[in-house]
């Protein structure tokens, strides 16, 4: 066994029965945890029957309630201690450092974690960056201010604990940024997927190639979903390695790429993954087919997050990876569900736009989608930025995409070129998809 490749040889190829036991027992005691010190879970254990003695196999623990966020957020709610209230595991005054989420589908939820559970999320992420291929020689710049998104402040410590130089890129613009990876030489590179596509722009306005003039060798993304479309042409723009990563505020970093990239690992020593059907969420799906992720966070003591609803669409892969890794493996995310909308009775994901353009379309600078109602009809309206060669037009791209996408969707889109720079740029999440049917 290649040793080197794993940052805990032992945890990462452990056999399944074992690892399910493992599973089993912190599943019972983070149940017991949760149930003893935090009031959401109790009331809501109390009510539902359960008790850990009654999680006997993993198929046992269906029959404990799932929680939303919408939960975590009302037990927040004008209750005590402020602003954690009945969600909190630990007395107030354990809490060391707090985060919230970023409020993209509602009031934000604030994220307490003690000393212990800060240390705990910093390890999980070594099993991701070491995963990837990050090691001690690595020089890792960090393109914007993090703020009080959890995320890349994770990523932070994690690559300091695993002994790489780490480089705070934030309160610089984007030109600044791209002179300062190449001044100081940086190797890896931590952001969005959209904002990793935004440095490669900004560089080549620079006169400066990303593959030829910058050392970056190595990429993590996370923030949003990433289509391998996307991750493909991340690579082509930076002629470096880049790598997935899905995570949650609540829950923390629970599954990533390794240099395979067959995939994401399901970091199963601290997390217990669940993909249950689509319309119920009452069921396991089979390997391959489509569901939602509900994860149990065993280390989670400061804000418990049993059988949490992520609302992440996924795939569990239906093969293992050469890596020797013995975690299951899912496929690329493919959105969140509540991010699914219909369009003419029909189910869209804006996820297909990105998957069509970056897989078929470079010229394709930026984009973005409105859905909107005139005279009562659905109508989809996808408007780019096309870098064609001056006196060439655009409308051979514009028909084309039309095209791709009615396959890809079985939808009418019309398709708008507009100006350079017209579209906005992102740093963190990209919002590329407004529906505007609402305010019709």
């Amino acid at each position: 066994m290649d040793t080197d490749r794993y940052w805990n040889p032992i945890l990462e190829t452990l056999p399944r029965d074992r690892l399910e036991k493992l599973q089993l027992r912190r599943f019972r005691e983070a149940m017991a945890w949760a149930m003893d010190h935090s009031p959401l879970y109790a009331r809501m254990y109390r009510e539902a029957g359960v008790h850990p003695e009654h999680i006997v196999t993993l198929d046992d623990v269906r029959r404990v309630p799932l929680v939303s966020k919408e939960d975590l957020r009302l037990a927040q709610q004008d209750k005590q201690p402020f602003p954690y209230g009945d969600v909190l595991g630990v007395p107030p005054d354990e809490v060391s450092v707090m985060h919230q989420t970023a409020g993209t589908t509602g009031k934000p939820l604030y994220v307490p974690d003690t000393y212990e559970s800060w240390q705990e999320l910093a390890e999980m992420w070594c099993y991701i960056l070491y995963g990837m291929g990050f090691r001690r020689r690595d020089r890792i710049f960090m393109p914007f201010g993090y703020g009080i998104y959890i995320a890349y402040w994770m990523g932070h410590y994690a690559a300091e604990k695993l002994g790489c130089e780490v480089v705070p890129g934030g309160s610089m613009d984007a030109r600044a940024r791209i002179s300062k990876i190449a001044e100081i030489r940086a190797t890896g590179l931590m952001n969005t997927p959209t904002y990793g596509l935004r440095l490669a722009e900004v560089a080549r306005e620079m006169g400066i190639d990303p593959v030829r003039d910058l050392p970056v060798r190595k990429m993590l993304c996370a923030g949003e979903p990433m289509p391998e479309p996307t991750r493909v042409e991340l690579e082509r723009q930076w002629g470096a390695d880049v790598y997935d990563h899905i995570g949650a505020a609540e829950a923390g970093a629970w599954a990533a790429m390794c240099t395979e990239k067959h995939g994401l690992h399901v970091l199963e020593p601290f997390y217990l993954l669940e993909v249950l059907d689509l319309e119920t969420l009452s069921q396991p799906v089979a390997p391959g087919e489509k569901g939602i992720a509900v994860i149990t966070a065993f280390g989670r003591r400061s804000i418990p997050c049993i059988r949490y609803n992520l609302k992440d669409v996924v795939t569990l892969s239906q093969r293992d990876c050469p890596c020797g890794r013995t975690s299951r493996l899912i496929e690329t995310p493919r959105g969140r569900a509540d991010h699914l909308t219909k369009i003419s009775g029909a189910l869209f994901n804006p996820v297909a736009v990105e998957e069509t353009i970056r897989g078929g379309f470079p010229e394709i600078a930026e984009f973005e989608t409105v859905a909107d109602r005139p005279a009562n009809q659905d109508e989809l309206l996808v408007k780019i930025e096309v870098k064609s060669p001056p006196g060439q037009s655009s409308d051979g791209t514009a028909r084309r995409l039309a095209e791709g996408l009615k396959l890809k969707t079985g939808l009418t889109f019309r398709v708008e070129v507009v100006p350079a720079q017209t579209l906005p740029r992102y740093e963190l999440k990209a919002a590329r998809f407004k529906d505007i049917r609402r305010h019709a």
